[in-house]
């Protein structure tokens, strides 16, 4: 349902971290691929407004603030909470009496009106659950079914799905419900954080912050749409390069939904809830991740469990693909990306760095020809593309091409240990060793950085870091390649290829002619001359 009419009151707007205001605030700049739009004096003085604090006032504001969020420039901010009312929550999973009974007093202590409803407990779990008067309905204990059973059993307007064993903080439901003041938003991604509040063992702590950060749930802390593989559609784009939302395979231990909108389908298991948020997504829905709602999760703290959840991620990308009808799954990278990964990966450094400057050349040309962004900017956003485009192909071969980068450094590195130092041979073995150098940084490299990064909160030093992330990435590859032969289907290993740059002339939301339509239905108005676009 691509909704074209304003955004409602009472939701606020920001601009998305990775957007900046150029050419004294007349030109946006960000997203990915880049893109630009050049405002009007007017838009100037109201995106200053509501970047002091104010909402969207009238039709055509909303229409400006309903352009930026779909180009990827903006995110919506909730102010006005949504009555409990109209809300169910559903507790699912099997994580023991104590477990449950920490997610049930939790709930009840902030929401203390709701009345929970457990799906599948028995025994012990059961009576925990009836003595903090939640509603024990018979299902199966855990998974995609016991979802599809709360979902069927709750008849709220708004349906809240927990993993047993969870701990909401305070003001996690508020913060997630204030988005279904808009009619468009169909469900609510919370942020979702590993609680190690309680007392680990080094070798359990050090399991779990390398767990949280290669298989964790937790999706960063800015707020973000929840795309298909995380990609752009022609709805919704994306946020740029330095706003990236980490894996959009990662797991959902808790989920706010829009009853009407709701359609969980349980066969596909690990996959179901990945699933459900991507066909709502390409639906034309609003699928939010709010990183204000925080649940947090229990840890991951011993290396079976942490290799198991790696594997696990793995296996759902080639069902989703072959659900969704992706011939191309993998990495999002732009042509000239593309084509530089390429020729690194074959030896050929001047030519993959000669492949980048073209590229870069482009996405700057694009930029300042379809928006007159200024020169210092382009060409700054441009180099911003090319680090995405280094990254993205990075995780790509740590994920999904693993065993391929890791044959290419240990064989290009034999190759060029024993082979002759002249002649044709020679440049060959020099070839091969720098294939071998090059896979090597890229499954290396990204985890080091990684510890670099989060080195307060690793609790270890980089080499133990790093060896426990390549085994996660091993783990993960082989789960996606055992999907694939699962499914059939090859397209989580083949790349996205998308434009080099998106910019367009001054954005000016007019008034549509709306006729009357119910909430939740498609409007398929012309989208009116000169809106801000998101392709």
């Amino acid at each position: 349902m691509v909704s074209r009419s304003p955004m409602p009151p009472g939701l606020g707007i920001e601009v998305d971290r990775a957007v900046r205001l150029t050419d004294e605030g007349h030109v946006l700049v960000g997203g990915c691929p880049p893109r630009a739009a050049r405002l009007s004096p007017e838009q100037v003085s109201t995106l200053i407004r509501w970047l002091s604090g104010s909402a969207p006032g009238g039709a055509d504001e909303g229409l400006l603030a309903r352009d930026l969020i779909r180009a990827g420039f903006a995110h919506p901010r909730p102010s006005l909470p949504v009555p409990t009312d109209t809300v169910e929550v559903a507790v699912v999973g099997q994580a023991g009496p104590i477990a449950l009974g920490v997610t049930l007093d939790h709930l009840t202590r902030y929401h203390p009106e709701l009345r929970p409803v457990v799906v599948g407990a028995t025994g012990p779990d059961a009576r925990v659950a009836r003595d903090r008067g939640a509603r024990v309905v018979p299902g199966p204990a855990g998974g995609a079914e016991a979802r599809a059973v709360a979902l069927r059993l709750c008849s709220a307007d708004l349906v809240v799905l927990v993993e047993a064993g969870t701990r909401p903080a305070t003001g996690w439901l508020e913060a997630a419900l204030g988005h279904f003041a808009d009619p468009a938003v169909a469900a609510v991604v919370p942020r979702v954080l590993a609680d190690r509040s309680h007392c680990l063992g080094h070798t359990q702590m050090t399991v779990a912050a390398v767990a949280a950060d290669r298989a964790g749930a937790d999706r960063g802390a800015d707020p973000a749409p929840v795309l298909p593989w995380g990609h752009g559609t022609p709805e919704q784009a994306r946020p740029g390069p330095a706003n990236e939302h980490t894996d959009p395979l990662r797991p959902v231990p808790a989920l706010v939904l829009r009853s009407a909108a709701a359609d969980l389908r349980p066969g596909l298991g690990a996959a179901a809830e990945l699933d459900l948020l991507w066909r709502l997504a390409d639906d034309g829905w609003s699928v939010r991740y709010e990183p204000r709602s925080r649940v947090w999760a229990p840890p991951t703290t011993d290396l079976g469990g942490y290799l198991l959840a790696c594997f696990t991620l793995g296996t759902v990308a080639a069902p989703l693909a072959r659900r969704h009808g992706r011939r191309a799954a993998g990495p999002e990278l732009s042509w000239a990306g593309a084509a530089g990964l390429a020729l690194a990966a074959s030896g050929r450094p001047g030519a993959a760095l000669l492949a980048g400057a073209l590229g870069g050349a482009s996405v700057a040309g694009t930029l300042m020809a379809g928006a007159r962004t200024p020169l210092s900017e382009a060409v700054r956003l441009a180099g911003q593309d090319l680090a995405h485009n280094v990254r993205t192909g990075a995780h790509a071969v740590r994920t999904a091409w693993w065993p391929l980068a890791a044959a290419a450094a240990v064989g290009g590195a034999a190759v060029w240990s024993r082979g002759p130092r002249s002649g044709r041979s020679g440049r060959s073995s020099v070839r091969a060793g720098r294939i071998a150098v090059a896979a090597g940084a890229a499954l290396v490299l990204p985890h080091v950085a990684s510890w670099y990064r989060g080195r307060g909160a690793a609790l270890t030093g980089p080499v133990t870091w790093t060896v426990l992330g390549m085994a996660g990435d091993a783990a993960r590859s082989l789960g996606t390649w055992w999907g694939m032969a699962g499914s059939g289907s090859p397209a989580p290993l083949v790349p996205r290829l998308r434009p080099a740059a998106v910019a367009g002339p001054a954005p000016v939301a007019r008034r549509a002619n709306r006729s009357a339509r119910a909430p939740g239905r498609a409007e398929d108005e012309a989208r009116p001359r000169g809106t801000v676009s998101a392709s």
